[in-house]
């Protein structure tokens, strides 16, 4: 993959499936089903390989680091199957069930946050 197929991945992903991961993560926990990754998960990984390279290599260290930590968080999405009986377990719980409503509420105020700085 070159650098130009990557970084459109990169910027799909960066713009608009990544701060979505959060309330995803929210609702199924640390099981999120794959089929809400825009792309396969090897291909995501690897375009965010290449584009941390390429940001180390012209010596942007931060967004290099920031793009590798975030390749960490693929390992949440699994088999739509295994995800979905791991979030009716969850929602039979209810302390979770509490537990992840607090988290929603939490994340509401955040992604409004983040709306309000992608605007400036």
């Amino acid at each position: 993959m070159n650098i130009i197929e990557a970084d459109n991945i990169f910027k799909n992903w960066n713009q608009w499936y990544w701060p979505c991961h959060f309330i995803l993560h929210s609702i199924f926990l640390s099981k999120i089903p794959e089929s809400f990754l825009p792309y396969p998960q090897d291909v995501l990984e690897e375009a965010l390989n290449v584009v941390a390279k390429h940001y180390h290599d012209i010596g942007d260290l931060k967004a290099s680091n920031n793009i590798q930590e975030s390749i960490a968080f693929l390992c949440a999405y699994t088999k739509d199957e295994e995800a979905l009986q791991s979030a009716h377990e969850n929602f039979s719980n209810p302390v979770l069930v509490r537990l992840i409503h607090n988290y929603i509420k939490n994340y509401k105020k955040d992604w409004i946050s983040w709306l309000g700085k992608q605007e400036k």
